[in-house]
């Protein structure tokens, strides 16, 4: 997949100011609790601990009530049953012989007897010949209702039942005395739980609530880090809370302490970050200059090596129109000369004097260009110039390196525009953009082609603004090894090679970032594919002779 990213160089580091957080505790500047006193108020350990309690206390005391209400109610049953049991058998022989004797007013004075018990609801008798004495009670009330049966006075061997009787315990005297008791008791609990909850509110306060309170309002200081309390937090204290406390403030003595440590290596480390910012800065300015110098040096021998073959054919040539000069001397001496050998000594020398005028029109175009490209990338001035050319005289120089290698750079230049810029820089970007491309485009490879071009864009709107936009796009292309995709964020930053250590001082492209956007005030991308190639993408604003001088006139206007 392609990808394409316009990378700036990081040249600088982001500060950041150190700071240290412990709990509440922060280095940066000021203190600050999570909770407002009215929350901390209502969220108090006091106050929830004695909620916990006392919520415990009361789950348990409703638990002992009922437990509690359950037997005294079975209790109190139990004992009904037993007076009413013993109060019957005191009446059962009278029972027996009312029934007996069918006397319905002892059996009904009998029943009244029983029913004046405080535990007896009500009490009839059911007899199978002579009826019911007293008032039954129907329903589901009936079948709590103790039975009881009389037996015949006259067969009490063969105990013939002759009636029975039914007694109905009172449940609200019951339930009025379990009450009264376990009402007692609840007050009784109540008013042991309030007094509990006092004593241990009182006793927590002194002993940890205050102590904590102390704790927070201590950490609640302003600037507690930058200027710590000097007195004693919990001074005599030797528990747990005594022992937090000494802890706590040993603590912030400690960060104080570090406060003011990381303080001033904060600011001895800025002083140090901008005094080798600078050397920095120096350094990478004496490296581009050296590289700038290395790579005029190169284009001197290649330049004196490419003039060795001219300045050679003209000596040649030279040599052999001192030849053919001699001879005629000496033939017009002997008086010997011919027509015929006079003519072909001129033709001789004619030719001889056509290839001197060659070579040196040759080595007087090799030197040109090197002179213009020397001064251009040394003088460092804007002057008027076709960009085109330009391109083409720094190949010119550049030939000799070329001829070395199996590669080869192919034009498609339609840039034929004259414009007002520095050529030293556009000269100096073709060599970096070339040799980057030599060294790094087709490592391993045994050929290729460098594509360079250029084109004019010029906006559609020909108003009087439309200048304005005139650019200049010139790419360099190749089809080599490419650029890995985590690699392309880092190509323009300084230093950045892979030939680290054999002979990449990975300022190339650096230099070519530098020149692009302060220079030519343009801006340069770099889109590539690994195994197809890499393409840079260069773009500045085409001013012309005519626009810079009106702008130079209106500045100083």
């Amino acid at each position: 997949m392609d990808s394409k990213q316009s990378v700036l160089p990081s040249s600088q580091a982001t500060k950041r100011t150190p700071w240290i957080e412990v709990g509440v505790l922060s280095l940066s500047g000021s203190t600050s609790l999570p909770y407002t006193p009215k929350e901390m108020g209502r969220a108090s350990l006091s106050r929830t601990f004695i909620l916990y309690t006392l919520g415990l206390f009361a789950i348990l005391g409703v638990i002992f009530i009922g437990i509690l209400t359950k037997i005294t109610w079975d209790a109190s049953h139990a004992r009904a049953i037993r007076v009413t049991e013993a109060f019957f058998q005191a009446t059962k022989r009278p029972f027996e012989r009312a029934i007996w004797t069918v006397n319905a007013d002892a059996t009904l004075q009998l029943i009244r007897g029983l029913e004046s018990l405080e535990v007896v609801e009500k009490v009839w008798v059911e007899t199978p010949d002579t009826g019911n004495f007293g008032e039954p009670v129907t329903g589901a009330r009936a079948q709590e209702a103790l039975s009881y049966t009389l037996n015949s006075p006259s067969t009490i061997l063969h105990k013939d039942a002759i009636g029975q009787v039914f007694i109905l315990i009172d449940r609200n005297t019951i339930s009025y005395e379990i009450v009264s008791t376990v009402g007692f008791i609840v007050t009784a609990i109540i008013i042991y739980l309030l007094l509990l909850a006092i004593v241990i509110r009182t006793v927590f306060r002194r002993l940890i609530g205050q102590p904590l309170s102390a704790i927070v309002e201590y950490l609640s200081t302003p600037r507690l880090i930058e200027d710590p309390p000097k007195a004693e937090l919990m001074p005599g204290r030797a528990d747990e809370i005594g022992i937090l406390s000494a802890s706590l403030q040993s603590m912030v003595q400690r960060r104080h302490l570090d406060l003011q440590k990381i303080q001033e290596y904060q600011t001895n480390l800025e002083d140090l970050v901008a005094h080798r910012t600078e050397q920095l800065k120096l350094v990478q300015e004496e490296l581009i200059q050296a590289d700038n110098l290395a790579a005029l040096g190169a284009l001197v021998a290649g330049v004196s090596h490419e003039l060795n073959t001219p300045l050679g054919n003209a000596l040649m040539a030279a040599t052999t129109i001192k030849d053919a000069t001699g001879y005629l001397h000496k033939e017009l001496e002997a008086q010997s000369l011919s027509k015929e050998a006079l003519e072909n000594e001129v033709d001789r020398i004619s030719e001889t004097a056509s290839i001197i005028e060659k070579t040196l029109g040759r080595a007087r175009e090799l030197v040109g260009n090197f002179r213009q490209v020397a001064v251009d990338r040394q003088s460092e001035k804007k002057r008027s110039f076709n960009f085109d050319h330009i391109i083409r005289e720094t190949l010119a120089t550049l030939q000799p390196t070329l001829k070395k290698t199996p590669f080869k750079v192919e034009l498609d230049l339609h840039a034929d525009e004259i414009v007002d810029s520095y050529p030293g820089a556009v000269s100096q970007l073709v060599s970096n953009l070339v040799e980057n491309a030599l060294k790094h485009g087709y490592e391993g490879r045994s050929e290729g082609v460098i594509k360079l071009s250029s084109r004019l864009v010029v906006p559609n709107d020909r108003g009087r603004n439309a200048h304005k936009e005139k650019k200049i796009v010139f790419k360099c292309q190749d089809f080599g090894v490419g650029i890995p995709e985590k690699n392309l964020k880092k190509v323009f930053e300084p230093f950045f090679t892979t030939k680290f250590g054999k002979g990449g001082s990975g300022l190339g492209m650096a230099i070519c970032y530098q020149l692009v956007t302060e220079a030519l005030n343009g801006t340069i991308s770099v889109s590539s594919n690994v195994g197809t190639g890499t393409e840079f993408t260069i773009e500045f604003p085409a001013v012309t002779p005519v626009e810079a001088t009106k702008r130079r006139g209106q500045k100083v206007h």
